[in-house]
């Protein structure tokens, strides 16, 4: 057909009835998320109070889910032109234009799919509605029709009714969903995650003037209608608060009551996350709004958790990170088993360095009006992942890594030495203990020395002081309680064997990388010489055409781009080795390092230098080039973070009369918290970071003979006025390194 002749028609999506149904199923994913919806819809409609009703549980026909408030209400016209109509944008607008209920509320929701949670909730649905001075508006659906294969949506007639006030009588106002005819089994697992998931809607810190109260009524299980907010945050180990603001800057406070510590309050004013976060944000600035964040921990140990009158079965009940907008949470982060901000993941690699989430109950809280970026998933579970998203998540991940500091620093000392037992087993200790404490008195008393007891939770008297012989101080005991105590012991041996053993792992996961490093580095190189020879054949070959000149010119050049690429691991290729102590100047390795650094100190756009005059070190170069490598690179990393218009400088100072390298930046340095710990194997603020490098670098150093430490005051006379970050120094011994 010509296209002169061609015959124009046009068409329209006309969506079958049975959308409505896939909707509810894939939009919703459980009961437990369409409850949750439909009380963010109360609180939408202006609701102070909202019940909700399960029951007759126990005969799926006869199950009914009563969802009721006091809001306003809605009018005919609300039904037909918004409630009816899915993803209808007026509470987008809302947001929008900052327009507010009278109560001064934003609209939770926004994509006008929430109405489809009462699909996910049974078969037939009666609503009762009613706007202020209006008639009451009752709605019947049968969602079954809208199955139906042959049925379009526009040709299955939903019926509205108005009538006199009778459910909302006088002046009052508000919505009852009534649903009947269950699509799934109330389970007791289905239960208990309404339960918890109704008694954690609201964050525990919501001021009382939001005026948000949802109860649960369930005559079948009345031990899950108890909804009220928790009282077990005062109770916390440990505590950490941040009001971050939309650039970053925060200010924090930190709060340690552990028992067996001395009690602590540490205010510290405009801190910044960006550098901590740089690694993890989409720019350089944050995506997001402000902020403010919560978290309570608690050390879970039997003895300490007791001290505090605080369960394990109601620490499980409420732990986790969640996320409130409005006051409100937003599903599923905080839920068991979601770990949006890599606790757990991080804490297996390093389980005496991080926190887990079964040991905090974390609230961060953000209001919409500054965080519009911050939107729901159409399916309601979670937000989407956008820049402001990760960005938030970037910024409570550093202040976590804040809050570890201050916590690394109370935390009460090991209670029992990771050593495992020279003879028997762990499991057969336990075996008799258990035996024994089977048949133990109450009435016979023992003396067990106190050093036993990991920390005083209140169940035994203060100990009398020491005899007159000087001997150990002992208390008094059951012969029971004794057998008690020696269990906890046996358990903390175990932890203590467990957490040794998983820290070998990750060592021998590392040493396992480097191996293969070093032989691919081998490799590698051996290749580079064998085609570099092959170039130069073909570049004699190939000299009277141009097309094959251009070809063996741009092989030649992304080899010598890939040779310079691993020049990084040259150095290392000897480690392992026999290499022995001999001369090298300092100034030729500090420059090495800098070199090896280089697209580093481009990344951070940084100046590297050296500084100060040559000598000749008599040591082993490689493990002293990996010591200054590592503090180098570190330095370019911390540097990313810098504000704009700040100097960014490295430097590596040679100070030959002291035998010292400095190596010193302009970044934000390391403060007095953090201090004590940077040495340490698995401690890091950096996101994502392993920690060892430090670590590994003081090892080498002691290795040498020598000594990696920070910077004193006596050290900062050799340093540039623009060394005001972090400063490490590489001391030398005096004397030549003995070969070993």
């Amino acid at each position: 057909m010509s296209h002169d002749s061609m015959v124009h028609h046009e068409a329209a999506f006309r969506p079958r009835a049975r959308l409505v149904s896939i909707l509810g199923e894939h939009l919703i994913s459980d009961q437990a998320v369409g409850l949750v919806e439909l009380v963010k819809n109360a609180y939408d409609a202006d609701a102070t109070q909202v019940e909700v009703e399960l029951l007759d549980l126990a005969r799926p026909e006869n199950t009914t889910v009563v969802i009721s408030d006091n809001g306003s209400g809605m009018t005919v016209d609300d039904v037909s032109t918004k409630w009816l109509s899915p993803a209808v944008d007026h509470k987008e607008r809302d947001k929008r234009e900052n327009r507010r209920t009278p109560l001064g509320r934003l609209p939770i929701g926004e994509k006008g799919v929430g109405r489809f949670a009462v699909h996910q909730l049974g078969r037939r649905l009666e609503m009762i509605t009613r706007a202020a001075g209006q008639p009451e508006v009752v709605v019947a659906i049968d969602w079954d029709r809208f199955d139906a294969d042959d049925a379009y949506l526009d040709s299955v007639p939903v019926a509205i009714n108005l009538r006199e006030p009778d459910r909302f009588a006088g002046d009052r106002s508000g919505t009852v969903m009534r649903v009947t005819g269950t699509r799934a089994s109330w389970t007791p697992k289905l239960l208990k995650k309404v339960h918890r998931t109704l008694r954690r809607l609201q964050s525990p810190l919501a001021e009382e003037e939001q005026r948000f109260r949802v109860r649960l009524r369930c005559p079948e299980s009345p031990e899950l209608e108890a909804i009220d907010p928790t009282d077990i945050l005062p109770k916390a180990h440990y505590e950490f608060r941040a009001l971050v603001q939309e650039t970053g800057k925060c200010d924090i406070e930190y709060v340690c009551r552990h028992p067996a510590v001395a009690g602590r309050e540490v205010p510290e004013g405009d801190v910044d996350l960006v550098p901590l976060a740089r690694d993890e944000m989409q720019g350089d600035v944050p995506a997001c709004g402000p902020f403010w964040l919560n978290f309570y921990v608690w050390d879970r140990s039997k003895d300490y958790l007791q001290a505090a009158g605080v369960s394990r079965n109601e620490l499980d009940a409420l732990c986790g990170v969640s996320l409130f907008r409005d006051g409100l949470r937003i599903l599923p982060y905080g839920e068991p088993g979601d770990d949006w901000l890599l606790l757990d993941q991080e804490r297996i690699q390093a389980p005496a360095e991080r926190i887990g989430n079964n040991q905090v109950i974390g609230l961060v809280q953000f209001d919409q009006a500054a965080n519009l970026q911050l939107r729901d998933k159409t399916n309601r579970e979670g937000l989407i992942e956008n820049d402001a998203f990760l960005d938030l998540r970037a910024l409570v991940r550093a202040a976590i890594r804040q809050f570890l500091k201050y916590w690394k620093n109370d935390r009460p000392p090991a209670r029992e030495s990771a050593r495992a037992p020279k003879t028997g087993t762990i499991h057969g200790a336990r075996t008799v203990a258990t035996a024994l404490k089977d048949t133990a008195s109450d009435q016979v008393e023992v003396e067990v020395p106190a050093s036993a007891f990991p920390g005083d939770s209140g169940e035994v008297p203060d100990p009398p002081p020491s005899g007159p012989d000087g001997g150990q101080e002992v208390r008094v005991v059951s012969q029971r309680r004794a057998l008690e105590i020696l269990l906890e012991h046996i358990d903390g041996t175990e932890e203590s064997i467990r957490e040794r053993d998983r820290r070998l792992d990750i060592l021998l996961q590392l040493a396992g990388t480097g191996l293969a490093a070093e032989r691919v580095v081998h490799e590698f190189g051996r290749h580079v010489v064998a085609a570099s020879e092959s170039i130069g054949v073909l570049r004699k070959i190939a000299s009277r055409d141009d097309y094959a000149r251009a070809a063996v010119a741009v092989l030649d050049a992304s080899i010598e781009t890939l040779r310079n690429e691993f020049r990084v691991l040259a150095p290392y290729e000897m480690m392992g080795r026999a290499e022995r102590a001999r001369p090298v100047s300092a100034n030729g390795l500090a420059r090495l390092a800098i070199e090896l650094n280089s697209g580093a100190l481009s990344t951070a756009r940084a100046e590297g230098t050296v500084l100060g005059d040559d000598w000749s070190l008599h040591t082993r170069p490689t493990p002293v080039l990996q010591i200054l490598d590592n503090l180098v690179h570190n330095a370019c990393t911390w540097l990313v973070g810098m504000p704009e218009g700040t100097p960014r400088r490295v430097g590596v100072v040679l100070v030959p009369d002291m035998s010292r390298v400095l190596v010193v930046d302009s970044g934000p340095g390391i403060d007095d918290e953090a201090a004590p710990h940077v040495f340490e194997p698995f401690y890091s603020m950096k996101a994502g970071g392993k920690g060892l490098g430090l670590y590994i670098s003081s090892e080498l150093a002691a290795r040498l003979g020598g000594e990696l430490r920070l910077a004193d005051d006596e050290d900062r006379q050799d340093m540039p006025d623009w060394a005001t970050g972090a400063a490490f120094v590489l001391e030398f011994s005096p004397s030549p390194e003995r070969d070993e």
